[in-house]
Formats: structure tokens, sequence, C-alpha cells
């Protein structure tokens, strides 16, 4: 039963991260979006970029589990996918709002989940079995760790 309320407590966090990130990007000039703190370190712009894009994956990833008996769940090379999607270039607004959209649809799907439904299982290559609620605490660090990169990179 822990599990599941924590599960529950996680998804409604990942539902929160749309929101800090649209705060942010009220509060910060584009221009600093733009900024690499160094050439080979991601300007916050293209983190956020990473977000939404990950959100898909992240998105893909629960919909096999779900609809799939143990998928093998694909991983992503994020250096290769900014390059290819050159997140630089992305407009603040449009970043922002592409990471919501996609978000709101992930949470969509994870709050209609049974507690059966959590606990499906996929593969990872480097983490091996993963259930769905552990797919939700892999998101939610993955925006911690981002949201704050973002924060520290535009200097709050």
């Amino acid at each position: 039963m822990a599990d599941l309320l924590e599960c529950v407590i996680q998804i409604k966090a990942l539902a929160e991260t749309a929101l800090r990130l649209e705060t942010m990007a009220e509060s910060a000039p584009e221009d600093r979006w733009r900024r690499r703190p160094s050439p080979e370190v991601w300007a916050p712009i293209e983190v956020l970029g990473h977000l939404a894009d990950l959100e898909v994956v992240f998105g893909a990833r629960l919909r096999a589990m779900l609809s799939l008996d143990e998928p093998a769940l694909q991983p992503v090379n994020g250096a290769r996918l900014a390059a290819r999607a050159r997140y630089l270039d992305w407009p603040l607004r449009t970043a922002v709002e592409r990471f919501g959209r996609r978000r709101r649809e992930n949470i969509e799907l994870l709050e209609t989940c049974s507690a059966e439904e959590l606990g499906r299982t996929g593969i990872h290559p480097s983490r091996g079995r993963l259930t769905v609620a552990d797919m939700v605490a892999v998101m939610l660090a993955h925006d911690v760790d981002h949201v704050g990169q973002i924060r520290g990179r535009l200097g709050g």
C-alpha cells in the first residue's frame, strides 16, 4: 500500500514540473535561456528541449509496458537526439508548450492506472526490469535533476 501511495504522490509531483518550468520561463529573459555555461554544456533551453523530447520516450515506454508483456524498453542517445533536434533554435514558448502538452498526456495515462497496472513491467537495457511505478520514479528523478540544472544555469 505504501508503494502505491508513494507512486500517486510522485505522479502529482510530475504534474507540477510543467508549472515550475512555466514560472521559470516567465521570470528569466529568453537570452538567458540560450547561454551555455561553457561550449560543451547545454544552455537551459537545450535542457528544456531534452525534457520535452524525453517525455515522448517516457510516454512510449509507459504505453509499451501497459499494453505488452515485459517489452524491451529502448535506450535513447540524448546527445544525438539533441544534435538532431537543435534545441538551441527552439523558441522558449514552443519548448515550454511541448513539454507541458506531452507531460499532460502522460499524466492522464498514469492517473488512470490501477494498482495492478502500476506493477506491470518492462526490461530496460541498463536498469533491468522496471515497473510502471519505477518508471514514474525515474521520470521524477529526471525532472528534479534537469529542473535543477535549468535553475542553476539561469542563475537562481
